[in-house]
């Protein structure tokens, strides 16, 4: 899903909402439910890598946000 966002931002979007990352998956092959996509989308706000405006109800990458697998294991293990 990380991947789908980052995907949408390189393509020059800056913000985006649950359906965009929806039609972006669909568009590659990996079509994925709504509420699915969103509830991937609370995960990646927990994780501090997306944030909600609530004025605007879109969702946007924070600032030098990156995956690393290896460091959300690292990040489980010491909670």
């Amino acid at each position: 899903m990380f991947e789908a966002v980052t995907a949408l931002r390189d393509a020059g979007r800056e913000t985006f909402q649950p359906g965009d990352v929806t039609a972006y998956l669909r568009d590659k092959g990996s079509s994925c439910g709504a509420w699915e996509v969103r509830g991937e989308l609370t995960l990646l706000e927990r994780m501090g890598l997306i944030e909600l405006d609530p004025e605007t109800a879109r969702w946007h990458l924070v600032n030098g946000a990156s995956f690393s697998i290896e460091a959300a294991i690292d990040g489980h293990r010491s909670a």
